[in-house]
């Protein structure tokens, strides 16, 4: 869909400017250095900054994914029972993250999965003592929980990070500012810089947009880590 929204938005540009009469100016041009190489460092270093949030969030839910699937096995060694109940509590939390198309579910509404775990672990250890590999997997469960945590406080934190109103505000300036200098340039009935112009412009879109999709985290996949949960739910209803 984006790619042809792009050729759409070349073609028009592209027409326009191969129709619309310009004047050139020295100012015009001084301002058309001056924005790109502005609008370069600016968009370079938020790219780059986004770029490395969502590698780094969705480094964080592979771990968090891991350690729930994790859980699910080792409560098999607690028995059938746990194990059931486990997979109960981890199915519901990737059926609101896949039903809501939202990986940040859970931090913008109240969420017990964590807190369910452990009280199901508690449930099944008791004050009695367990044979070896039971004692083993209760262990294993319990240090889960608790990358489980960190991972969601990294979550949290990351997910914080985003452009600042502020910053948004100068990056369009500079992209206005950029459009209205290469649009003066003349390119009345001169097909390859009307081309070029389009282009040109086209490119400065589509880095914004960019920009915005690292920003909400949309960049790779609809949804970020949806195909980690439905390989989740997928495991818990046998089919992996």
């Amino acid at each position: 869909m984006l790619k042809y929204f792009a050729i759409l938005i070349f073609v028009i540009l592209a027409v326009t400017y191969y129709f619309l009469p310009v004047e050139a100016t020295n100012t015009a041009q001084t301002f058309l250095t001056i924005s790109t190489f502005l609008f370069a460092i600016f968009t370079g270093f938020f790219i780059s900054r986004q770029g490395k949030r969502y590698t780094s969030i969705r480094d964080q839910i592979a771990i968090f994914d891991g350690e729930l699937t994790s859980c699910y096995r080792q409560f098999g060694h607690l028995g059938k029972a746990a194990q059931k109940a486990s997979a109960k509590i981890i199915k519901q939390h990737y059926e609101k993250i896949v039903k809501n198309n939202a990986w940040d579910y859970h931090f913008n509404n109240k969420s017990n999965t964590i807190t369910s775990l452990h009280q199901l672990a508690e449930k099944h250890s008791g004050n009695k003592p367990l044979p070896s590999l039971k004692h083993l997997a209760l262990q294993r469960v319990l240090t889960a929980l608790e990358t489980l945590q960190r991972s969601r406080k990294s979550m949290v934190s990351l997910y914080t990070e985003r452009i600042p109103r502020f910053q948004w505000i100068l990056v369009d300036l500079l992209a206005v500012i950029l459009f209205i200098t290469v649009s003066t340039i003349p390119s009345e009935g001169y097909f390859l810089g009307a081309i070029l112009k389009g282009a040109f412009c086209s490119s400065v879109i589509f880095i914004i947009i960019l920009l915005r999709e690292f920003d909400r985290l949309n960049f790779f996949e609809k949804t970020i880590g949806e195909h980690s949960a439905k390989d989740i739910l997928e495991i818990l209803s046998g089919k992996k």
